[in-house]
């Protein structure tokens, strides 16, 4: 089979980023027929009804792939789509590929989701962000799995952008943490700001003012919401050194600040894991990584000393993340499906 059309199957948003605009932009530009389905459509009003919106949603589906005809669905988590919808596009001998962004397994923060393990053995390939996932995908029915990075898209953060004075006076930092508040990350700042009392921090995400304590230490170095797109970019490049750290569910893995950061000509510290520190890049020469509270304080106080170390890591991280732009990572994948398929 020659996959000429593809639909890809994502949440689109035109408000914020999303990821499901990058992947479809890149099918565009390695010039796939492809059209989109948003599969986080709300066609009722009221949010009680979401087992019947859904099944709007899997019916309209089918419908648009009897219209369209792709010779390939491309789904982009797709939580909501349930075995019998797979299967009749199984039946019509079209090609189904899963990229989940969660960790499947992770069954006690509600990443995982029973109608795509369900559909496991149906999917012709899944693809997985983490190396540690191969083993349990393939036990639990998955029949090709496949690596795929958590991969940056370059037409947004390797633009040039303008960064004025009003934009350094409202980013700059010494320390910055982007992302939404949970437990360990505010346990993991606390402790630094604690260890660090004069450290020039910014926090900038949602949902932590809404859960830290009004005595928290914290609350004074929360500067915002969430940024995305071009101000992310801003805060990124207006920032010494950008904070990472690893959610459980993303175990000896990465997340997209992975990618991202060094994507942008910024500085990452992240938490240690196996695959940012060995297989995506080699700590100490294009990434630097913490495992404790005692070694994150020793690297921020050696870097902000060090301008010239800094500066080091950020040229050779740059200049390795490019293996991993999500149009050469889509490149690869879709001449390795083409490839089996033809066999």
């Amino acid at each position: 089979m020659i996959i000429k059309k593809v639909l890809l199957v994502g949440a689109f948003n035109n408000k914020n980023y999303c990821y499901a605009n990058s992947f479809y932009n890149k099918f565009i530009e390695l010039n796939y027929v492809t059209e989109k389905f948003n599969y986080r459509n709300n066609y009722l009003i009221f949010k009680y009804f979401k087992f019947i919106n859904n099944k709007i949603i899997n019916f309209l589906l089918i419908k648009k792939i009897d219209k369209f005809k792709p010779d390939l669905v491309f789904l982009l988590k797709a939580e909501n789509i349930n075995l019998n919808t797979i299967k009749k596009i199984k039946e019509k001998k079209i090609l189904i590929v899963n990229f989940y962004p969660d960790n499947i397994f992770a069954l006690w923060n509600g990443n995982s989701n029973i109608n795509v393990l369900k559909s496991l053995r149906y999917f012709d390939y899944f693809l997985s962000w983490g190396k540690f996932l191969k083993s349990s995908l393939i036990s639990a029915g998955a029949k090709n799995v496949y690596y795929f990075p958590f991969a940056y898209d370059k037409d947004i953060y390797e633009t040039n952008i303008n960064i004025s004075e009003q934009d350094i006076k409202k980013y700059k930092c010494d320390v910055c943490f982007a992302g939404t508040w949970d437990k360990e990350r505010e346990i993991w700042l606390e402790s630094l700001c604690k260890s660090m009392p004069d450290l020039n921090l910014a926090i900038w995400g949602n949902l932590w003012l809404e859960n830290l304590s009004k005595s928290s230490i914290l609350i004074n170095k929360i500067n915002g919401p969430a940024v995305y797109k071009d101000e992310l970019i801003k805060l990124f490049k207006s920032s010494k050194i950008i904070l990472n750290f690893i959610r459980k569910q993303n175990l000896s893995s990465h997340n997209m600040r992975t990618l991202e950061v060094p994507a942008t000509k910024s500085f990452l510290l992240t938490e240690r894991t196996q695959e940012q520190a060995s297989f995506l890049f080699k700590e100490g020469e294009d990434i630097e990584c913490f495992d404790n509270i005692q070694e994150l304080v020793f690297k921020i106080n050696y870097y902000l000393s060090n301008k010239s170390a800094r500066e080091k890591i950020i040229d050779a991280s740059h200049k390795k993340v490019q293996d991993f732009e999500l149009l050469i990572v889509l490149k690869k994948f879709m001449k390795y499906i083409q490839d089996q398929e033809l066999l």
